[in-house]
């Protein structure tokens, strides 16, 4: 029984919207609801979660206060403008008070924070299933992951662990897939209760939630209409029953969306389709098959040493670098790679990263002057300047882990130590407001902020992300992957994907506060704090 319920996880039939819409309408009376007047289907979890996302927003207090941070973002707030639009012709309404009145509130715990009660569906669900067992607590039993269902469903669409509601695949909506009816009644509780149930008739809110699955995909319940998708066209699992493949997406759908996996957990797109610019420092610390896959596929042979970057005129690179090229100079410096610590270069690039960090130590100085005249309260010490000894500390950490700081990155923490703009202003940083300002934060070095795997050190934290900088609940903290010998390192986590001396330069263009970079509404402050900064 349990296999046929992991092949109906796994199906790629188009859903069967006739027996879904008929199943859900007599989930609903058995539940003791009225029939939804609406209907809506979407041909992927995608475009459905932006639609219960606008929705939700008006229920769940933690989904609203991180929606509303990400809609300052322009692309963002276009796809939510859009979402209200499109569902408001398709219910026919003209506001979209209106819209969410023909919605109605959600009927599943994992929409509405705090909860109503008298609108919880999983309550009945739990009715009808005290009914099948003697021993209650058999019905909180949680399986291993030798279990072939729970392990699957947890790994596909599960609420920590599944590769489609990754936010590299589902970028602002991933934790509304995670919230769908099956986080409340999963197919491997349906599993479950089928086999209970046995030969007997089961309750009827039981036999329409396992037709729902047998014909649909996704679906989140609300109180005057139901948002449906489709199932995936295609999809991709290994021995084990996870999402996996090396060569295209794990699973895509009819309307182009698709997530890339590898052993049950998301990849980016661009580690499967375009494995050779990735470098294999991002890939440490990942499943080791997927970099020795990646290496079957690229090869290891070595560079021939005539195509070693070489500076493109006869001149130093530092004098260059002193003469006005900044952007050029690093280009050169990290079309160098590995060879910028060796003769003829090293002293050079050493020179031009500690040069470019003495002009971002003058740039704070700047802005932490410029933002105390504005009377913006910081909630750290500004800038602390290097540590005492931090040269020692450093090389001392580089000889015992082997793990390399990338040129930048220590030049910054030699020169400028640590800075961190995080603070309350009514303009720029706002108590309780709506936008993520990410105010420039950069710790200082801390062995204990190095993170080991089992080849040993894989990356060191650089800072909290945006939202947890808002004092909100984020993502990952900004990373920087070691050993790196390069002249500089990508900031890891970080929305535009730059290197580190690049993410200083998007800071400082936008007076230490970079969260603004893509919103419609920048402070007039920033032009202020901007104004005359040192290039570099």
């Amino acid at each position: 029984m349990r296999a046929a319920w992991l092949a109906q996880l796994f199906s790629t039939a188009l859903a069967d919207r006739p027996r879904a819409e008929q199943a859900v309408r007599r989930l609903y009376v058995a539940a003791g609801f009225a029939e939804p007047r609406h209907l809506l289907w979407y041909d992927s979890p995608h475009a459905a979660s932006w639609v219960v996302g606008v929705v939700a927003e008006r229920y769940d207090d933690s989904w609203s206060q991180l929606f509303t941070a990400y809609a300052q973002a322009r692309d963002v707030k276009q796809r939510a403008e859009q979402t209200r639009e499109t569902l408001g012709a398709r219910l026919g309404v003209s506001t979209w008070d209106e819209g969410l009145a023909a919605i109605g509130a959600p009927l599943g715990t994992s929409l509405q924070f705090p909860p109503d009660p008298s609108r919880i569906l999983s309550g009945r669900f739990i009715d009808a299933r005290f009914g099948l067992v003697d021993d209650v607590s058999a019905l909180f039993t949680v399986r291993g992951d030798d279990d072939d269902l729970q392990r699957a469903e947890d790994h596909y669409w599960g609420g920590n662990r599944g590769a489609l509601n990754s936010a590299l695949h589902c970028p602002t909506t991933e934790t509304i897939i995670g919230r769908s009816f099956y986080n409340e009644y999963s197919y491997s509780a349906m599993a479950d209760d089928e086999h209970r149930v046995g030969d007997r008739e089961a309750p009827a809110i039981m036999s329409a939630a396992w037709e729902i699955a047998r014909s649909a995909g996704l679906w989140w319940p609300f109180q005057n209409a139901v948002i449906l998708s489709d199932r995936p066209a295609e999809i991709h699992v290994n021995e084990r029953h996870l999402l996996h493949r090396g060569d295209g997406p794990a699973v895509a759908f009819r309307d182009g969306w698709a997530a890339y996996a590898w052993n049950g957990k998301a990849v980016p797109e661009r580690w499967v389709m375009q494995p050779e610019s990735v470098p294999p420092k991002e890939l440490k610390g990942f499943d080791p098959t997927f970099r020795k896959y990646v290496e079957s596929r690229v090869g290891t042979a070595a560079p021939k040493a005539e195509k070693r970057a070489k500076p493109s005129t006869g001149k130093p690179l530092f004098e260059r670098y002193q003469a006005g090229e900044h952007q050029q100079v690093w280009r050169e410096l990290m079309a160098l790679g590995a060879d910028v610590r060796t003769q003829p270069y090293a002293a050079d690039a050493v020179a031009v990263a500690y040069e470019t960090m003495q002009r971002v130590q003058a740039n704070v100085r700047t802005l932490v002057q410029r933002l105390r005249a504005m009377r913006y309260v910081f909630k750290h010490d500004a800038s602390s300047g290097p540590a005492p000894e931090v040269r020692k500390a450093i090389v001392a950490f580089e000889k015992e882990t082997g793990a390399a700081l990338p040129l930048s990155l220590r030049a910054f923490y030699e020169v400028v130590g640590e800075v961190n703009l995080i603070g309350h202003h009514a303009s720029l940083a706002p108590k309780h407001g709506s936008a993520a300002p990410d105010p420039l934060v950069v710790y200082g070095f801390d062995e204990g902020a190095v993170e080991f795997d089992d080849d040993g050190a894989s990356a060191i934290t650089i800072a909290p992300d945006d939202l947890h900088k808002a004092d909100t609940s984020g993502g990952d903290a900004y990373e920087m992957a070691i050993p790196d010998l390069r002249a500089d390192g990508e900031l890891l986590n970080e929305r535009h994907n730059l290197f580190f001396v690049d993410y200083l330069r998007l800071c400082f263009r936008f007076g230490g506060f970079p969260g603004y970079d893509g919103m419609d509404r920048v402070p007039p402050e920033i032009a202020t704090l901007r104004e005359g900064l040192i290039e570099f």
